[in-house]
């Protein structure tokens, strides 16, 4: 599971892609789940000049998305005032201008278009002197600096309706728009009223520019039933913002929702944030949701996670947000909801798909590799995709080995028999050739992620332990083996053979898998042997596995290697793949298992080092605390000076992923933030490479943190 890529879990049991569509980057295995027809994406933000794209009049007896502004400030839908209607809000307890009642508005506007706003004001008592009353804005700019900028402003005395109105536009991209309604005098309540958001310009045209979906045009705005069966209708019955939102019901199935199609906004190599509002209709138990991709190409699909499953309740809005990379050729991709288990009906609301803007490396700092130059090389997992721009520049400065994150996976070349995929392997085996990169390759053999064909007899059922099927998998296994191994023989230099064949729960510490239940360990040795003889007596031939320096699971795997080594199994080297954290497992225990494997004579490698920042599986954090990210960067160093002090036994340490934006463990073992590498998502240097790099940038360990 640990070798998974971008996957909350990788639910292929020797082979078999679960229905509810969890994918995996690469993987093209299932059939779409339904051809049905629908209309192009149609968003609020794109949308003619003149279109209502946000009303508020709080006849719902709710804020209707408003927030108080303040540390005491507090708002209510109240029926002592009303312009239109019979509500309005009321803001009290303000104790400074700006406080009041506040607006999250970026889910609804675009940069470089104008809006009018407009709104109803009014004092709750007279003044004694007139105040001032203003519609304001916050800007929160990516990488800048906050900004407030006014919409509309009058001065008023009296207890009159008073409407606001202006027009308000934007550039650049935002982290955060919130409108707000400030009134001068600090300790004067207010009432507003019936306000309206407005395009007045034409969207740009540029595709990739994004959508947003917020329902208020009374539409479904291209988001379709995914498999036909159940009802997905726009609802005034509940929203986040606005007055409108939609409802899934009738769902039969868990991988059932709501859809909408994106091929004409998305392009391949492009990072998207991708964000919606999610709340159970009234009810319905508690339950969960993700966020999930279908990629169609040539007649078949793959499915990828971009959110994990997520808690939902009845009682309020959850946010459901994460980024995605298209990475793979398509001919159709689409976004829908879904649940892991359970057909619970629910609201959706402010949807919205964004561009992220264009990746640039820091040039002007050291390389990572040539650190360690002479003593291991330093190695990263990429995808086809990271072959270029950004990603590739940041590949040629700091790593001198790549290796595949899922390209070269069983699945990924063989999907089913006789029809390999070449493309992608091809293309990072070409980018590490022009680069001058080392290359490994992961995995000749793995339980998952293996074509389901592979386990079938020759009457396509589920193969079962007999002599006649033991040679089928067999034969099978030395095919695979060697087409992959003849076409990569004479650029690939270190190979995991096998992965993740110790389960230290059985007797015998073996892995119940389909290649054991059928060959018992026949399938490693068969394995290393045809490696071997295809890639010739240079290629280093590698067991690969988790969670090595635990003791009990170690030994398994030490007395393994050891008992093939002794039948001339030729084995070079363990690889340790290193999904540590930040409490543990000790460095100590990891050095241990190094060289325990070293007393065979044999070669050590770090295969997919990264370090999670959570010490269980249920915490999660919005934001990391800096905190976190420093203790990060002295274990990381501590972990670099051990294997320094390895340099013998150890000679590669490949970093599971180029950044933080591409890291598994996003999914895994939950949905959740999390900054396990070196480089951020925005290809940043962090202080874990500072660590390595010069270690004076790195602020000291906090008070009464431990380094282990």
């Amino acid at each position: 599971m640990r070798s998974c890529w971008y996957t909350p879990f990788c639910l292929v049991l020797a082979g078999v892609l679960l229905l509810s569509p969890i994918g995996w980057w690469g993987t093209s295995v299932a059939k779409a789940a339904s051809s049905m027809e629908h209309s192009p994406s149609v968003s609020d933000k794109v949308l003619s000049a003149g279109k209502i794209i946000g009303a508020y009049g709080f006849e719902k007896g709710n804020s209707d998305g408003w927030k108080p502004r303040g540390a005491y400030t507090q708002i209510a839908s109240v029926t002592e005032a009303a312009y239109g209607g019979t509500h309005s809000l009321k803001a009290t307890a303000r104790t400074a201008a700006w406080n009041g009642a506040e607006l999250d508005v970026k889910p609804l506007l675009l940069p470089d278009v104008e809006y009018e706003i407009s709104g109803y004001v009014k004092l709750d008592g007279n003044a004694a002197i007139p105040s001032v009353i203003k519609l304001t804005m916050e800007q929160q700019p990516t990488g800048g600096t906050t900004a407030w900028k006014t919409v509309a402003q009058t001065e008023t005395a009296d207890t009159s309706w008073i409407k606001l109105q202006g027009r308000y536009t934007f550039t650049g991209e935002m982290n955060a728009l919130k409108l707000y309604v400030e009134n001068s005098n600090p300790a004067q309540a207010y009432y507003v009223d019936e306000v309206e958001i407005r395009q007045v310009s034409v969207t740009p045209t540029n595709p990739t520019s994004g959508i947003v979906s917020g329902f208020e045009d009374g539409t479904a705005q291209g988001w379709v039933s995914r498999l036909g069966a159940e009802t997905v209708q726009v609802s005034n019955a509940d929203a986040r913002t606005g007055s409108y939102s939609l409802l899934t019901t009738g769902r039969q199935k868990a991988y059932a929702g709501p859809k909408l199609d994106v091929t004409a906004t998305m392009q391949k190599g492009n990072r998207y944030t991708v964000s919606t509002w999610v709340k159970l209709a009234l009810g319905e138990q508690p339950a969960k949701v993700r966020l999930s991709v279908q990629r169609d190409y040539q007649g078949q699909s793959a499915y990828e996670t971009i959110v994990g499953d997520t808690a939902i309740t009845t009682g309020g809005w959850m946010h459901v947000a994460g980024t995605y990379t298209l990475a793979h050729d398509t001919d159709a991709v689409s976004m829908y909801l879904e649940s892991p288990e359970g057909t619970s009906s629910f609201y959706m609301d402010d949807f919205e798909l964004s561009l992220v803007p264009p990746l640039a490396i820091e040039k002007d700092i050291p390389s990572l590799h040539g650190l360690y130059q002479g003593q291991f090389s330093i190695g990263t997992a990429i995808e086809a995709f990271q072959t270029e721009g950004a990603y590739g520049e940041l590949v040629q400065k700091h790593f001198n080995s790549v290796v595949a994150g899922n390209a070269m996976k069983p699945v990924s070349l063989q999907p089913s028999e006789g029809q390999f995929h070449w493309e992608e392997a091809d293309q990072i085996v070409q980018f590490a050739k022009q680069h001058g990169l080392e290359i490994r390759f992961h995995t000749l053999v793995w339980h998952n992620q293996t074509g389901d064909w592979m386990f079938k007899d020759k009457n396509g059922q589920p193969m079962t332990p007999t002599a006649e099927n033991k040679k089928l998998l067999l034969d099978r296994l030395e095919t695979h083996i060697r087409a992959v191994a003849a076409r990569y023989k004479n650029v690939i230099t270190d190979w995991d053979v096998v992965n993740e064949v110790i389960d230290p729960d059985q007797p015998d510490g073996m892995r119940r898998s389909k290649w054991y239940q059928i060959t018992g360990t026949d399938y490693i040795e068969k394995a290393f042997r045809v490696t071997r003889e295809v890639a010739g007596p240079n290629a280093r031939l590698f067991i690969n596995d988790y969670n090595t320096h635990e003791p009990k699971k170690r030994d398994f795997l030490y007395n393994l290697v050891r008992d093939l080594l002794a039948k001339g199994v030729p084995i070079d080297g363990v690889g340790h793949q290193s999904h540590i954290r930040l409490e543990f497992p000790t460095i100590a225990e990891i050095e241990q298992s190094i060289e325990k494997f070293a007393s065979l004579g044999l070669d050590n490698q770090i295969t997919e080092l990264d370090m999670g920042l959570y010490s269980n599986d249920t915490d999660r954090y919005e934001t990391i605390p800096d905190v976190l990210l420093i203790r990060q960067a002295h274990r990381y160093q501590a972990l670099f000076d051990m294997f320094t002090r390895q340099q013998e036994h150890l000679s590669n340490v490949t970093i599971w992923g180029t950044d933080d934006g591409n890291t598994w463990l996003t999914t895994f073992p939950i949905a959740r933030l999390d900054k396990p590498l070196l480089f951020n998502e925005r290809l940043k240097a962090k202080y874990a490479y500072w660590a390595l790099v010069d270690p004076s940038k790195v602020p000291p360990l906090p008070v009464g943190s431990m380094n282990k």
